[in-house]
Parts: C-alpha cells; sequence; structure tokens
C-alpha cells in the first residue's frame, strides 16, 4: 500500500468513524447502525447466548469453541464492512457480540476456567493471524482490533485476558473464499506459527483464539495446532458468529483467511 493509498484510507475510515452516514448492517442512510438491525441481530442470536459450536464434520484437532450468533443478515453484512469497507466503527456493534463469546469460552471451557481459578493466568487470547498481503491492502489489522476491543470489556468485567498476537503466517496462502472443506484444510496445513518473539511467553500457557466466522474449522485448526507445536498448554476459541448449515443446530463464511 502507497503512502497516500495509506493516508485516504486511514482518513475515510477516521470520518465514517466519527460521521457514519450508513447503517453498516442494511445500508440506511443516517445512523451507523440503525434500530431494525439492532433488532434484527437480537433476534437472530443463538437462543440462550453464545454457545458451543463445531463444524460437520469437525477436523481432528478442533479447539472447543463458543460463538454470539450465526452468521447471516446484518451481521454477515456488518463483518464484511468491517473487514474490507473500512466501517472500522462498526467495532462499537461487533465487539459486544465477541465478548460475549469470550466471557462464555472462559466461562464454560475447563481449561480456560482452570487457569483463571487457579490464578495461573492470563488467559492469552490470541486473533486468527492476517496475511500480510491482507494487512497491506487494508492499512491495519481488523480482527486484532476486534480482539483488543471485546478483551477491554471483559476485562472491565473482571476476567484476567491479555491479548497477544502471537502467531503469524509462515507461508503464502491462497484466498479461503470459494474453497471447499478440503481444500480449506489443504490450503492452510502448517501455514502458520507462533511469533519468534512470543515463544517464550505462550510456552505452557492457555490460550483462547478468536476469529469472526467459523465455517469449516480449518482456520481455527491450524491456529490451534501452531499454537500447540509452540508449547501452549490448552486452547479454546471464539468467533462473532457461526456459518448455519442446513439441518443443523449450530454451525458452521465464506469469508477469507485475513
Amino acid at each position: 500500500m502507497t503512502l497516500v493509498l495509506a493516508v485516504r484510507h486511514a482518513l475515510q475510515a477516521t470520518l465514517e468513524l466519527a460521521l457514519p452516514t450508513t447503517c453498516g448492517g442494511c445500508g440506511q442512510a443516517g445512523d451507523g447502525w440503525c434500530l431494525s438491525c439492532v433488532q434484527e441481530t437480537t433476534r437472530d442470536a443463538f437462543p440462550g447466548g453464545p454457545g458451543p459450536v463445531s463444524p460437520a464434520p469437525c477436523p481432528a484437532g478442533y479447539p472447543p469453541t463458543w460463538s454470539a450468533t450465526p452468521y447471516g443478515g446484518a451481521v454477515r453484512v456488518a463483518l464484511v464492512a468491517f473487514k474490507d469497507g473500512e466501517r472500522r466503527d462498526l467495532v462499537r456493534v461487533l465487539a459486544p457480540m465477541l465478548a460475549e463469546a469470550v466471557a462464555a469460552a472462559v466461562a464454560a471451557d475447563p481449561g480456560c476456567r482452570a487457569a483463571l481459578v487457579a490464578g495461573t493466568g492470563p488467559v492469552f487470547v490470541v486473533p486468527v493471524p492476517s496475511s500480510p498481503a491482507a494487512v497491506r491492502r487494508r492499512g491495519d489489522a481488523p480482527l486484532e482490533l476486534l480482539a483488543r476491543a471485546a478483551v477491554a470489556q471483559c476485562v472491565r468485567a473482571g476476567s484476567d485476558l491479555v491479548v497477544a498476537p502471537a502467531l503469524r503466517l509462515r507461508r503464502r496462502v491462497a484466498d479461503q473464499a470459494g474453497l471447499d472443506r478440503r481444500q480449506r484444510a489443504a490450503n492452510l496445513e502448517l501455514a502458520m506459527q507462533v511469533q519468534p518473539r512470543w515463544r517464550d511467553r505462550v510456552h505452557e500457557v492457555t490460550c483462547l483464539l478468536v476469529d469472526d466466522v467459523l465455517t469449516t474449522g480449518a482456520t481455527l485448526t491450524e491456529a490451534a495446532r501452531a499454537l500447540r507445536a509452540g508449547g501452549v498448554t490448552h486452547v479454546a476459541a471464539a468467533t462473532v458468529a457461526a456459518t448455519q448449515r442446513r439441518g443443523a443446530g449450530r454451525p458452521e463464511h465464506p469469508s477469507g483467511l485475513g
């Protein structure tokens, strides 16, 4: 990304953050998140709040995962706009959803709970890494921004959590969009690793992966493998949304990695 383009992106994002002109869910002129989209996301959220989700079939090594809502409607539009439409103002909409999923995971996952109750925490919250090309294109890493906003809400509620951008891609991968389950798994196989500066810090700790959407589980499975290979004791995960399969209960985004 050139300096001029980066500055233009930053100015557009800042202006939209200060003065959003359309709803990030339905495109209606006016508020950044309209009442109709508030009502839709509330109505469509998982009954009883965030809960465990898993893809079908479930890949070996998939970490226990909690999600806040099905992937569809206004949430889907908002996630795409947040990541690729320069609508960083939508962090105020999406962060509470991710915070709820994180809180549910921390409360229900035995490994996370044990780390916090035993006082051996904090639990490291690890965003799934964006590709270098995506970071250059966007000018930032939106998932890390979302993770920090969500964790800030959890910390204010008393959770001992620390954002740890500990993972990186060790090779180029294709955009996940349009790939089927087997292609996604092959595309990401052995693609991630713990960053050298984080190796000592994550050794023998508990980590909670965070991503925007669960689809086939390939991304979370590879991220969990990389953390375990780096010496992490236990890995769980939380996402904003989970793609629903027809005829299934909770899950399984056609969103690409990063």
